[in-house]
């Protein structure tokens, strides 16, 4: 039945605006619009693009004001009513509009198809040699170019391709064309951006006992016709991989779909060789380093059915598929799982979502599962599977901490303690490999002047700038200001103002100076700008063209190097010094799968751990492998403390360019919400109203409140009513306020 009305949700991101609105289909549009097209509506005075949440027949409404679609704007649906409810349940999860929600899950950037015109014979084949017989003998340039045609029905021939094939010009075609021999054809181009890579086919491998088992309880939770959700914890090494991949196989042949999320860091061209060599065409690979025409034509191939696997970063997760029966989030605890800007989802929890929408199923892999998720396998609310060991037995590696303080008392003011040196010199003298791990990056940290303790700042941001040695300037990391280094303290002009503190690249010129014979490569945001460059590293070190591979967060996870067995973590105490509950957390996580990197191959590898805090209990239980014991330590300290899993927090950001007034308005809605918290008798906390820990960003000031709770629904309803309650009494101006429910970072 054709519907004469739709409702419409205008991308226009206002709370007065927030809901759908009706709109007349023109006759000639009812056939063809469903939900999730993307429209063309008059509002007001003037017209804005909106999506279609809904279609009906009748309408209650004075038919005389209903407004008619101008157009469509899209030749396909952007979306189906599974991930509209998808949408909506993040909207009023996360507190934000329904548009942000759907521009959340429908493809971004260019939404067109790429064509290109290809040259076709006219005619059937008997017709056309007729026609070939029949042509004068002085034009045997054209016989050519048909007979050619004739021989290559089955190509994609461009005028150009064509003309050269046959050594001719492209006039001689266009003749053929004017004389009715040949017509023109626009024809899709799949912009694949791995068209120039072979993949070799791979197969199943032999489960392990421990593999095999949780893989058994996978199938079993796959039979099940209700959603669920499993935590897969297996060490670093242990085959986790393979177990998505069979269980991705029994989803296939049983006509179902399948999402693997992986964090952006890690999806490595080495990850995604695993899953087009097991599934080949099947696969559509969904993340940011793509190019718009490139992400959209891998959509389209998901939406279309060509591909039944997406393999993708945190977007994937909204991948177009009408029959989904499991989603993977590999690296489950990685914070990169959480989205910046609004809304300010979660993956987990959406996937988690999906899944009851679709009566599919979650695995959650890692070897450092979030706290929250192994407190809900303690709770029962999630499944459980471990493999506790390496395939073929390999052992983890041996971890030995380095206090950096005794090195210090021991006169060795060198950036590698003693131990370090060396292994690496051990290691070098082996033709073994070597990671090398600092979780910064820049040449130096800042620049300070030693006699009045001047510190060079960005004029936007509340933090220092950062000292980069190539181009010899220093830097703003989050707006990119630059500025020269200067000669002299602008603040006592003093000659002594220098670069201090440790980056990635200061640990390289260390490190050449060190072992002049090593061939180093370094890895971090600042060499990998260029499309290509990442993979350019990592095949040079792969390939053994270096010894030791210098980096960031980026080479800690995804990478198997079997010749590399020693990682040296060049200090272990910058993500302990975060203002966050969770730093030891993720302190841990991030040594843990450090570690991992080494040791894959036929040789035992070793971690060495450099640290100014070697008594700390993350440090200490990252070198034991003992994710338990860290577990029941950290538990019980947010259960004291009542932090999360125990609590539920929203983060509100209030900012503006504005110091004064930004204040202002924070002590405002700080005052509305405890007194609603007071005379409404809510068991709730709220913490603020302060200047955020870090201040000031991108020329803007910021102030915090952050409101916590057992109870998450109360708090969202306490903070929806006290920004009503603000929206109304006070003109915000350009002050804007971010709400982020349930928060990873408190900055």
């Amino acid at each position: 039945m054709e519907c004469k009305y739709a409702k419409v949700v205008v991308d226009l991101p206002v709370s007065e605006v927030d809901k759908p609105f009706t709109y007349a289909i023109p006759v000639e549009l009812r056939k063809e619009i469903e939900i999730g097209y993307e429209v063309k509506v008059p509002f007001g005075n003037r017209s804005l693009t909106g999506y279609v949440v809904g279609l009906m027949d009748k309408i209650e409404t004075d038919i005389k004001n209903i407004k008619e679609i101008i157009k469509l704007t899209s030749y396909l649906s952007l979306f189906n009513e599974e991930i509209l409810k998808l949408a909506e349940w993040m909207a009023n999860y996360y507190q934000s509009h329904l548009i942000t929600a759907l521009k959340c899950v429908i493809p971004s950037g260019q939404r067109k198809k790429k064509e290109k015109r290809i040259v076709k014979l006219k005619y059937s084949l008997p017709k056309m040699k007729e026609k070939l017989a029949e042509m004068s003998s002085r034009a045997y340039k054209q016989k050519e170019v048909l007979q050619y045609l004739m021989e290559n029905q089955g190509g994609h021939l461009r005028t150009s391709t064509l003309a050269k094939a046959v050594n001719t010009t492209s006039g001689t075609i266009r003749r053929l064309y004017e004389k009715g021999l040949i017509r023109y054809e626009e024809v899709d181009v799949r912009r694949n951006p791995y068209s120039e890579v072979d993949f070799d086919s791979t197969n199943p491998l032999t489960l392990n006992q421990e593999q095999r088992k949780a893989l058994n309880k996978a199938e079993k939770l796959l039979n099940q016709s209700e959603a669920s959700t499993m935590l897969l914890k297996g060490v670093t090494g242990s085959g986790k991989t393979e177990v998505y991949l069979q269980a991705i196989s029994k989803v296939l042949d049983e006509g179902e779909e399948a999402i693997v999320l992986i964090p952006e860091i890690s999806l490595t061209p080495q990850t995604v060789e695993r899953f087009k060599g097991r599934f080949g065409r099947q696969v559509a690979i969904y993340h940011s380093r793509l190019s718009n025409g490139e992400r959209y034509d891998e959509w389209l191939r998901m939406k279309k059915g060509k591909a039944k696997v997406v393999v993708g970063a945190r977007s994937a997760v909204f991948a177009p598929f009408n029959n989904l029966g499991l989603i993977i989030i590999d690296e489950e605890h990685e914070t990169s799982y959480k989205q910046s800007s609004h809304p300010k989802y979660q993956t987990r929890d959406v996937a988690t979502k999906r899944a009851e929408l679709n009566e599919a199923m979650v695995i959650l892999g890692t070897a450092t599962p979030a706290l929250e998720t192994y407190y809900r396998v303690q709770e029962g609310e999630h499944e459980f599977a471990n493999l506790s060991k390496r395939i073929d037995d390999k052992p983890l590696p041996p971890v030995e901490v380095i206090d950096m303080r005794e090195e210090l008392k021991a006169d060795n003011r060198s950036m590698f303690s003693k131990p370090l040196a060396t292994a690496i010199e051990d290691r070098l003298a082996k033709n073994e490999q070597i990671i090398l791990f600092l979780n910064r990056r820049g040449f130096s940290t800042f620049v300070l002047c030693r006699e009045c303790g001047f510190v060079l700042e960005c004029p936007n941001c509340d933090v220092s700038l950062t000292y980069h040695a190539d181009q010899v300037s220093l830097r703003c990391h989050y707006c990119d200001h630059r500025k020269k280094v200067p000669d002299i303290c602008p603040q006592c002009q003093s000659r002594y103002i220098k670069y201090f503190g440790v980056g990635t690249q200061k640990v390289e010129e260390a490190a050449k100076d060190e072992f002049p014979t090593a061939r180093i490569l370094r890895m971090d945001v600042d060499t990998t700008t260029r499309k290509g460059s990442h993979q350019a590293i990592i095949d040079e070190f792969k390939n053994q063209d270096a010894d030791i591979l210098l980096g960031t967060q980026m080479i800690a996870k995804g990478h198997d190097f079997v010749n590399v067995t020693l990682v040296g973590v060049i200090t272990a105490d910058i993500t302990l010094n975060f203002p966050d509950f969770r730093a030891a957390e993720h302190t841990f996580q991030l040594l843990t799968q450090v570690a991992g990197r080494t040791g894959r191959g036929e040789v035992t590898g070793e971690v060495i751990i450099q640290t100014y805090n070697s008594d700390h209990y993350s440090i200490q239980l990252a070198k034991e492998h003992n994710y338990e014991a860290f577990y029941d330590l950290e538990i019980n300290f947010r259960e004291k403390l009542n932090y999360p899993p125990f609590s539920n927090l929203i983060n509100l950001t209030i900012k503006g360019e504005d110091e004064v007034e930004v204040g202002r308005i924070a002590n405002k809605l700080g005052a509305i919400l405890n007194q609603q918290v007071e005379e409404e008798e809510l068991k709730a906390e709220v913490w603020g109203p302060v200047p955020a820990p870090l201040a000031k960003l991108r020329g803007n000031y910021r102030w915090q409140i952050i409101l916590k709770s057992d109870n998450l629904d109360q708090i969202r309803r306490l903070n929806e009513s006290g920004l009503e309650i603000l929206d109304n009494s006070n003109n915000l101006g350009s002050v804007t306020i971010a709400v982020d429910v349930d928060p990873i970072e408190m900055l």
